[in-house]
């Protein structure tokens, strides 16, 4: 067989075309491989909404237990940001103070090794512990992991059961079950009662000792030890020793010794009790719960992990009355819109499947060339698992926009192939001959779609994560589609066999087979596979019911078979006769717009400078009136379908209280039909609402929602002054929603502060803002103790130890941790409650001078002052900020970039900015900031990916001037998505910014199968006869193409789906760039080519001469009919 096919080799044949036919085994086992491997490869894929990025950031935390965040700012955070302000490569340094902990953020340029930096830092922080105050824990120093937010929520409430026993059952229990699933890295609880032991103080007695509060809590520290003392060798042998004084009850506790001279113990001194402690509130759909928050591995499956947590806990047999309620699962809104897309997929490949019907009518050819697209796309998915990419948005419609691209090339060849059997050749001449007149066409476009795609994928940062997925999964199945098109599409015309087209009049005889078909079912019986299929109908019927008469029906397989073949005989030669009649029609009205349209170009050609004029006054028009009212972002507006509520409460609330007041919006909520579940915090710092709704597809879109509840909470708590409700979109779940922040920095806070509640009414009262909040809206009142530094001179006290004893009498002080019963507790040193019932209450606790040999009351050495203090200190580059929180109002048409400037103009105009007071530098990694860049980081890939096209057609073509006709259409498809996307009102994000980056490979294919066939006819015709001939002949494919690009701009533009908003600008700029590039390459392409290359055409006397020379080396004769495969 390879001998009869090589003798068939004419010339002009490509060397490659003529491989892979000849050995067409070879090349069916390698695209089968490649089928195998892909299907491999997606299967194993992780699912993520948007790809993972990562942000090189190292953090610092630091615990000062006890102290005020403002404290903490002075004493901790601005130390600790001192002493890292030097590290190379930092962007920023962000910190917050809260109450007992301090955490600084230092975020690094791209590319910056976390680990190289952590350390650096870690070493820099060391040596400023020092000047750290007494109490501080040493600061720990790590790398941020982008996984640390939590995956899934949810509360186990215990029914009769205390807080205490739930969390100690969850904690014990449950949690080190949940660590053993894989993918979870960490699960954290809140909520509940957390089991302690309390060391309560008598002062009266501590003072009778000569006995301070913080020896108390050291004594206990240091009798509870366990630690390696080392080791020793002795004969050969070595022995290790440790040291072990744990305590493990509550009679240990009170035994320890605080003065051996007086044999004091601190029983003598104190009551020790089991004792449990609430710091917070949680709930669920109005539950008490103790909440579980699980988050993943680094790299893992969200979607298998939390798979993995509820398939364990349906299984886990939990406590008579316990029960598990799902409040947060953030892959919720991932499977749903994976879901739709994956659906779009589909829509998209039966839609192109049909437009290749139409236009090729061959049923058989239209299948081979439809068999193209999974090929293709079969080389995404063992890209995307090399590089450790996953299955979500950008990947996803990459493969979508795929569809239309790969089958492109197969659409070429095989159009071009037909028209060579038209000719009268063979299968296998037509094939060879077919596909070699296109392969340089096809390798062009192929090459000029992948000079795009490849050098883009190399962009850094987050941006760059975004193109690199779509633009290296493209281009995958490009460069397979080319290599199938040309190496495994033509084996598959060329050994397919010709069926005799089946049209209406041939249905009635193909409805008469049925008695035929039987007869065939029953003869199976004959035949190995018939007792393989047999036996595996038998199995799947024996393992899936219960009711044995159902094998009986394994005896009518033959008849299955014979109805079934039969049925599938009718389905195709039905499909087969409407395709013809369809073709026909299609074909037919191909024709006449055909030679409507060459007509019209010749008349073009006419006034070749007057049709570019017309083009370059459409460009003028679009630079002018279109494109400086672009507005962009970096992602668009999304329905995550989860929102998050709090209260703005004025200070000194008691837990209680802020519980009363948040139940009001949660019964609100929970009376709500779209509502899912409201999982409710409240805490010392503040309120919050995590609120899940129901199903895109079950209630209004989440911007009408939060608008609807904005309007409802404003007169919920009109009695009650100075609180206010917010409700904010995106609430739990990463990064998703519709708002908008904008960050003041000062130098004085006290500055800030006075300017923060003018900022929030200011904010409100603008046209596009339905709510505002800011970081300071949280406080609570301080009890400041101003100490007298005369009268602490004269106790012979420090302000230092001072401080100390008022922590532990106030807050407390850690003692350690006590393992009873197998549960380890903390043991908390602090003062008894009865003895702090008002401030003259702390004025009077003694605290013992050992210079006076005596004890001094609080009062003595100092005043209590009462003021209001924030829950968090915030700071940016070392300044104090104030972060505003802002919901747009879904009515509003203004882009975020807009309502950014229409704010702090606002502000400014109010006072609240000013020299004093500025807008703070946006985070580089914000949504903000990386929609204020799409523009400019677009524009220098799009000039970068031009200019490789440029280089990779003038290598193709041999010529400098050429590759300026193949890009003529590209600036005209620019223009025309620009104008769609004004028309359509859309906003440009990076998903329009790959449609952008796409239509230069994409409007310059069209140009390239135009421009490369009137070379071809300009060495035997004129160069009108040759524009006009190509135009004739390459109306079809190009006609084909551009509809196959543009129907899969329909499935993204008619879903409503979730995370259909992904795909909206790309499919608008798609369908803009593509009709307006087809059009300017019918007609601009043409014009120009005609006017400027009137002078470099051939003579007649130098066509007659190329004329012969192409005879001289043409095959002497006709070709004949090719054996079938195998002869």
């Amino acid at each position: 067989m390879i001998r009869q096919v090589g003798q068939k080799v004419f010339g002009g044949v490509n060397s490659l075309v003529g491989f892979s036919v000849a050995r067409y085994v070879l090349a069916i086992g390698i695209f089968v491989g490649v089928v195998v491997f892909g299907f491999v490869s997606m299967r194993s894929l992780g699912v993520d909404l948007l790809p993972s990025t990562n942000i090189p950031v190292v953090t610092i935390s630091t615990s000062y237990s006890g102290a005020s965040p403002t404290s903490v700012d002075e004493e901790v955070t601005q130390v600790i940001e001192s002493a890292v302000a030097q590290v190379p490569d930092v962007t920023s340094i962000s910190s917050t103070s809260n109450t007992g902990s301090s955490r600084v953020t230092l975020q690094l340029e791209d590319g910056t090794d976390q680990n190289a930096a952590a350390n650096q830092v870690a070493s820099l922080v060391s040596g400023a512990t020092r000047q750290l105050p007494e109490g501080a824990g040493n600061p720990s120093v790590r790398t941020f992991n982008p996984n640390a937010q939590a995956i899934l929520e949810f509360g186990v409430s215990g029914g009769t059961a205390s807080q205490a026993d739930v969390y100690d059952y969850v904690e014990n229990q449950l949690v080190p079950t949940l660590q053993r699933v894989e993918g979870v890295a960490d699960v954290e609880l809140s909520g509940g009662s957390q089991r302690s032991v309390e060391v309560l103080l008598d002062p009266n007695r501590l003072s009778a000792y000569g006995l301070t509060p913080q020896s108390v809590a050291n004594a206990i520290s240091g009798s509870n030890v366990r630690s390696s003392i080392g080791t020793v060798t002795r004969g050969g042998n070595s022995l290790t020793y440790t040291t072990n004084a744990r305590l493990t009850s509550l009679n240990d506790i009170a035994n320890v010794i605080l003065d051996a001279s007086k044999g004091v113990r601190v029983a003598d001194v104190a009551s020790v009790k089991d004792s449990s402690t609430a710091t917070g509130v949680t709930r669920v759909n109005g539950l008490p719960v103790v909440l579980v928050s699980i988050q993943q591995t680094s790299g893992s499956n969200a979607v298998a992990v939390v798979d993995g947590v509820k398939a364990l806990i349906s299984q886990t047999r939990l406590p008579a009355g316990y029960n598990v309620t799902y409040s947060n699962d953030t892959t919720g809104p991932i499977r749903a819109s994976i879901e739709s897309t994956t659906h779009e997929l589909w829509v998209t490949a039966l839609v192109v499947a049909v437009v290749t019907l139409l236009f090729l009518g061959r049923l058989n050819t239209a299948l081979t060339v439809i068999a193209a697209i999974p090929i293709s796309l079969a080389a995404a998915p063992i890209l995307y698992k090399l590089m450790g990419f996953t299955f979500n948005q950008v990947s996803l419609l990459a493969l979508i926009v795929a569809i239309g691209i790969v089958v492109d090339d197969s659409i070429v060849v095989a159009e071009n192939v037909e028209r060579y059997r038209a000719m009268g050749f063979d299968r296998i001449q037509a094939v060879l001959r077919g596909a070699s007149e296109v392969f340089s066409a096809v390798a062009a476009a192929s090459l000029s779609l992948l000079a795009v795609l490849i050098p883009v994928s190399f962009m850094g940062g987050i941006v760059g994560e975004y193109v690199k997925q779509f633009a290296l999964g493209l281009a995958a199945a490009v460069l397979l589609s080319w290599l199938e098109a040309l190496l495994f599409l033509t084996v598959r015309m060329a050994y397919t066999p010709d069926a005799a087209p089946l049209t209406w009049r041939d249905v009635p005889r193909v409805l008469g087979r049925l008695p035929g078909a039987m007869r065939w079912g029953l003869a199976s019986v004959r035949t190995w596979w018939f007792w393989v299929l047999a036996a595996g109908l038998l199995a799947v019927l024996w393992t899936r019911t219960e009711n044995r008469l159902l094998l009986l029906t394994a005896l009518l397989l033959p008849v299955l078979l014979g109805v079934a073949r039969y049925l599938w005989g009718v389905l195709l030669a039905v499909l087969e006769a409407l395709t013809l009649t369809l073709h026909g029609l299609t074909d037919r009205l191909l024709v006449g717009v055909r030679e409507a349209y060459v007509r019209s170009l010749d008349s073009a050609l006419n006034a070749s400078a007057g049709v570019l004029l017309i083009a370059a006054a459409f460009l003028v028009a679009t630079v002018l009136l279109v494109v400086p009212r672009m507005n962009f972002t970096f992602t668009p507006a999304t329905d995550s379908g989860t929102l998050r509520a709090g209260l703005r409460l004025p200070s000194g609330l008691s837990l209680n209280t802020r519980n009363e007041l948040v139940s009001r919006m949660e019964g609100y909520f929970l009376g709500r039909p779209e509502v899912q579940s409201v999982q409710t915090s409240v805490t010392g710092n503040g309120t919050s609402l995590n609120i899940t709704l129901k199903p895109k597809t079950e209630r209004e879109d989440t911007a009408t929602l939060t608008g609807t509840y904005q309007q409802a909470l404003r007169g919920m708590f009109s009695d009650v002054p100075d609180v206010r409700a917010n409700i904010f979109s995106g609430g739990g779940f990463r990064g998703q929603g519709n708002s908008q922040s904008l960050t003041l920095v000062a130098s004085n806070y006290d500055l800030l502060k006075q300017r923060a509640a003018t900022a929030v009414n200011v904010l409100e009262q603008q046209p596009g803002v339905l709510s505002a909040s800011s970081s300071l809206d949280n406080t609570t009142l301080e009890n400041q103790f101003v100490p007298n530094p005369g009268l602490l001179a004269q106790s012979g006290l420090t302000a230092s130890t001072v401080a100390q004893a008022l922590g532990t009498y106030g807050s407390g002080s850690s003692g350690g941790n006590v393992e009873m019963g197998g549960v380890t507790s903390p043991i908390r040193v602090e003062l008894d409650p009865q003895y702090l019932r008002d401030d003259q209450s702390l004025l009077s606790l003694p605290i013992y001078s050992p210079s006076l040999q005596s004890s001094v009351t609080v009062g003595q050495l100092g005043s209590i002052v009462q003021a209001s203090t924030p829950t968090s200190v915030q700071r940016t580059n070392r300044l104090y900020s104030l972060n505003l929180s802002i919901e747009p109002d879904p009515a509003s048409q203004l882009t975020g970039t807009q309502l950014q400037d229409q704010l702090t103009a606002a502000l400014t105009r109010a006072g609240v900015i000013d020299n004093l007071v500025t807008v703070g530098k946006a985070d580089r990694n914000s949504a903000f900031a990386l929609g204020s860049r799409v523009g400019s980081l677009g524009l220098q890939a799009f000039a970068l990916s031009l200019l490789l096209v440029y280089l990779v057609m003038g290598a193709q073509f041999n010529s400098f001037r050429y590759p300026l006709y193949l890009l003529l259409p590209v600036p005209f498809a620019v223009a025309g998505a620009y104008w769609m996307m004004f028309l359509a009102g859309s906003t440009l994000d990076i998903f329009g910014v790959l449609g952008f980056l796409l239509l230069i490979g994409l409007s310059a294919k069209n140009a390239i199968i135009y421009l490369e066939f009137v070379v071809e006819k300009m060495q035997e015709l004129p160069l009108r006869d040759a524009l006009l001939e190509a135009s004739r002949l390459r109306f079809r494919p190009i006609v084909m193409t551009t509809l196959t690009v543009l129907v899969i701009s329909i499935p993204l533009l008619l879903n409503r789906g979730s995370g259909s908003e992904f795909g909206k600008s790309l499919s608008i700029v798609i369908v803009g760039g593509i009709s307006v590039s087809a059009l300017m390459t019918f007609y601009v392409v043409p014009a120009a080519f005609s006017l400027f290359e009137r002078g470099r055409a051939l003579r007649p006397a130098q066509r007659e001469a190329v004329q012969r020379e192409a005879g001289a080396s043409a095959p002497a004769s006709p070709p004949t009919a090719a054996p079938a495969p195998g002869a």
